[in-house]
């Protein structure tokens, strides 16, 4: 077979270098369209702030569907928590309240009130509230407190708090406007009233309000007026009608309190067992 000529060669190869340079050169053009002047530093920022959450693009130039998951937790993250939304810890760190039932079976406060006094049973009720950190609210007669005058001040001194509780006891539905007021403004000193039985209605409240003073009555009775025994005492005042909120009817006047004061310190232990506190009631 004959070889071409020499000069058809040098033609063929001349052809061959114009179209592999036009090829390099519309390369290089459409490069430089594509990746453009290289941004300055604070464009970048500019760009990153305005798109903070834009999906980072693949090699192939694609947007991921999904944000790549970093494989460590970032070690200055955050709490998403403020402050007072977080529940209390012990100083182990774990929370005081580990489920939502037992958040509404403990916890919370039980007010315990006494009536009718003060009498020679009070100072003791008032030792065993001290000895178990508790405090109370006493509901007391103005003719009593004249009998017991220094009464009044170690109560409050113990930081349990007095409300009136008329001057005498009578019932106060069986009297008029005039007499009733008299009662009330006879009574000891506080900004909470209890009407004597518990018995009231619209004209007893008119005047209580009248006087600047709020009626406070109770939800728990424990009869222990009536001498009914320590161990029923006790069981009325812890029964399953107790919780966060009760308010305990007790007496320390009026009679013989000895079976009250024996049954307090069970009352209030076995209370703070289950995780109630025994305090005065607020604002009286």
């Amino acid at each position: 077979m004959s070889r071409p000529p020499t000069p058809f060669i040098g033609l063929l190869l001349a052809v061959l270098l114009l179209v592999f340079g036009n090829a390099v050169n519309r390369e290089d053009s459409v490069s430089i369209v594509i990746a453009g002047p290289a941004p300055t530093a604070g464009a970048s920022a500019q760009q990153a702030a305005a798109s903070p959450r834009q999906p980072a693009a693949s090699a192939s130039g694609k947007p991921r569907s999904r944000p790549r998951q970093p494989t460590k937790p970032q070690t200055r993250q955050r709490s998403q928590f403020r402050p007072s939304d977080k529940p209390a810890a012990d100083r182990s760190g774990k929370s005081q309240f580990s489920t939502k039932q037992q958040v509404t079976k403990h916890g919370g406060t039980v007010y315990l009130t006494f009536d009718d006094g003060p009498s020679a049973y009070t100072p003791a009720i008032l030792k065993i509230l001290r000895s178990t950190g508790s405090t109370a609210t006493f509901f007391e007669l103005g003719s009593r407190q004249a009998q017991y005058p220094s009464t009044a001040a170690h109560i409050r001194a113990e930081g349990s708090n007095i409300g009136n509780h008329t001057y005498n006891h009578p019932d106060l539905t069986a009297l008029t406007a005039g007499q009733i007021r008299s009662q009330v403004t006879h009574g000891p000193r506080g900004r909470c009233m209890r009407p004597p039985y518990g018995a009231t209605n619209p004209r007893i409240r008119h005047v209580i309000a009248e006087q600047g003073l709020r009626e406070v009555l109770w939800s728990i009775d424990t009869l222990d007026w009536s001498r009914p025994g320590t161990t029923k005492i006790i069981k009325a005042a812890t029964g399953p009608a107790v919780r966060a909120g009760s308010v305990v009817l007790l007496h320390d006047g009026g009679g013989d309190r000895s079976q009250t004061v024996a049954a307090l310190s069970k009352i209030v232990r076995t209370l703070q067992q289950r995780g109630y506190m025994i305090r005065r009631l607020p604002g009286c």
